[in-house]
């Protein structure tokens, strides 16, 4: 059975006014200025569900990096071997708890070539202090202008700057506001006064947990190839979702035609991820 995906985009900006990458945001309509998160990691992997097997990254942002909300679970179950490093920024969310599982995590990400930022960063003693730990990874802090005082906006450009960080502004919402971010060292800006987020839509083929399951199990039994394409035979709809998945993505020239080599193409490790990122996707939807 098909249906809607939605993703929303707002595009980010470098100094010169050109978009530097765009943040890929959870929806669930396709009139919604904003969406209910019950879940951050399923809206996590809701995003990455619909990147991956119904709208591609270039149709989304075509040669831009691509930011994408993280929370500390998704972050901790190791599930981005799927992506490209060099065309995804990970956002760890405001509210991650910082201990030494969340460290190694950041680190074993960092070592793959992902960069990674901080969401919606309050310029206070205690953001710092909990966030200290993970400054030596960071590539990006986003500051909210809308939750920190002018002097606090303008102190985090010294900080951050001392560091290596470079500073996106997010909610400008006005022209003298986006002047002043820029005067004070900010490298990149986003906000309603440069764009609002923009629906995209694309078809999605929706799979049932129980079956995604049932290929999980397999999985952990070491299966052959043949016994591993024999179960995706019974369950013709995530077979669709795997050739739309191999298909879409860019780095893969010629078309692929059957299940067979789409899992020979990805790896059984990656499709385990695929399969577990689908899985926490439909949590508390499907049965």
């Amino acid at each position: 059975m098909q249906s809607l995906a939605y993703l929303a985009r707002q595009p980010i900006l470098d100094r010169d006014g050109n978009i530097f990458a765009y943040e890929l945001l959870f929806r669930d309509s396709p009139s919604s200025d904003t969406a209910v998160i019950a879940s951050d990691l399923q809206a996590t992997a809701q995003v990455l569900e619909n990147i991956l097997n119904s709208i591609g990254l270039t149709r989304l942002v075509g040669e831009s990096k691509a930011f994408i909300n993280c929370s500390r679970e998704i972050l901790l179950d190791n599930l981005f071997g799927l992506l490209n490093p060099d065309r995804f920024v990970l956002e760890i969310l405001e509210d991650v708890a910082v201990d030494e599982n969340l460290i190694r995590a950041i680190q074993r990400h960092k070592s793959f070539g992902f960069e990674l930022a901080l969401d919606d960063f309050i310029m206070s003693d205690e953001y710092i202090r909990r966030f200290e730990p993970l400054f030596e990874y960071v590539s990006y802090v986003k500051m909210d202008l809308v939750d920190n005082s002018p002097e606090d906006i303008a102190k985090a450009s010294q900080f951050f700057k001392a560091r290596n960080i470079k500073l996106l502004a997010e909610k400008v919402e006005d022209e003298p506001t986006y002047r002043h971010c820029k005067d004070i060292g900010y490298d990149y800006f986003q906000g309603f006064y440069f764009a609002k987020p923009e629906i995209v839509t694309g078809q999605k083929i929706d799979a049932t947990s129980a079956a995604i399951l049932e290929i999980i199990k397999l999985l952990r039994t070491r299966p052959t190839l043949e016994s591993l394409c024999e179960e995706f035979d019974k369950h013709p709809d995530i077979s669709a979702n795997l050739l739309q998945f191999v298909n879409s993505d860019i780095r893969n020239k010629p078309v692929i035609e059957n299940v067979k080599g789409a899992i020979v193409w990805v790896g059984m490790k990656h499709i385990q991820e695929w399969l577990t990122i689908m899985l926490y996707a439909h949590l508390d939807t499907r049965s």
